[in-house]
């Protein structure tokens, strides 16, 4: 295919990782991407073009252009929403299309993430239970009930059809602001959802909060890093390796892991430096700030443990550590304390 212009699908191209993995692509040397995206925002779509990608206006919601859009990709990426059902069938539909015209399965390269593995302990324990992605029996056990589980059995069932090979990526707790022409031209959002999210109600509160006792574990990874495992794989699918995919596609992006508390006691020393809060001591959220910040859930507070041993094994290699997440908090309040002054 390395001859050949890769016709490529990406969701998501405006969100914090779709717009990383966009800016891999961009800047490729390997192969020739002709790369279309969905987006529904008129005014990115015009800043889009100098980059040389094809803009179509559009949501999630309109499975009718996406699966007609994924009938002409040799890859697709979905880095949108992890739980819209409707809009990975038509993903899929397209994709099957394509092997029916081409004879040759496209791939797909779906987003999960490791909240497919949250427990329901609420801050107040940590957890022994951790997943392998190289596990497959461990892996199949996931139940459906769990977030993101629907799509990604839908994914799952479809590389069994074998007219698609599917990838899951799940990415862990993602960090760092983004940066690079695309943050520049106000097309890609810079900024993760976890952390910015306890940012946002610490600072509102006057103190830095926690779920619980903030004793739950979570891996963590750079948003570069996480950029970094798309590329590795799209090489690799790319390049004809045997790579596993499927029921043994599960590729977990994590370089460390942490306990929640830990996060809001570094977002409160920070408050307390700034002059935004009277202690570094981070304290429980109410029922009421759960339900005013987070929409009445405690799933900050979950454990979620993984190794990412097959990621790391088809060539991935990240670099931040948890120590850098942490790092990155004081930035993190920065930017979000100029945007708001």
């Amino acid at each position: 295919m390395s001859a050949e212009n890769v016709n490529v699908l990406l969701l998501g191209a405006t969100g914090y990782i779709g717009g990383a993995v966009l800016a891999r692509l961009l800047v490729n040397d390997k192969l020739l991407f002709d790369v279309t995206v969905l987006l529904r925002d008129a005014a990115k779509a015009e800043k889009l073009k100098p980059f040389g990608v094809k803009p179509v206006w559009g949501s999630l919601d309109d499975t009718d252009k996406i699966r007609d859009l994924a009938s002409h990709a040799d890859i697709a990426f979905e880095c949108a929403d992890a739980d819209h059902i409707e809009s990975t069938k038509a993903v899929l539909a397209g994709l099957k299309t394509r092997y029916e015209v081409t004879g040759k399965a496209p791939a797909l390269i779906h987003t999960s993430g490791t909240g497919v593995l949250a427990d329901d302990a609420a801050g107040m324990r940590d957890t022994d239970i951790i997943y392998n992605d190289r596990d497959i029996e461990q892996l199949a056990s996931i139940p459906r009930t769990q977030p993101h589980r629907e799509v990604d059995l839908a994914v799952l069932a479809a590389d069994q059809e074998g007219y698609v090979k599917t990838y899951l990526v799940l990415p862990s707790t993602i960090y760092g602001l983004a940066i690079g022409p695309l943050v520049d031209a106000g097309i890609m959002n810079p900024q993760s959802q976890q952390i910015p999210a306890l940012i946002t109600a610490s600072i509102d509160r006057g103190r830095a909060g926690m779920v619980g006792e903030g004793k739950n574990i979570w891996p963590d990874v750079h948003i570069n890093d996480v950029a970094h495992l798309y590329e590795v794989l799209w090489n690799n699918v790319l390049s004809c390796k045997d790579i596993g995919h499927g029921k043994e596609g599960y590729y977990f992006a994590e370089n460390g892991e942490h306990k929640l508390y830990d996060v809001a006691k570094r977002i409160g020393v920070v408050l307390k430096d700034f002059g935004l809060a009277n202690t570094e001591e981070p304290s429980t959220f109410s029922k009421e700030e759960l339900d005013k910040y987070f929409y009445g859930s405690d799933s900050l507070g979950s454990n979620s443990r993984c190794r990412a041993e097959r990621s790391r094994a088809i060539g991935w290699k990240p670099e931040k550590t948890t120590e850098d997440m942490l790092a990155s908090i004081k930035p993190e309040i920065q930017y979000m304390l100029s945007r708001a002054g």
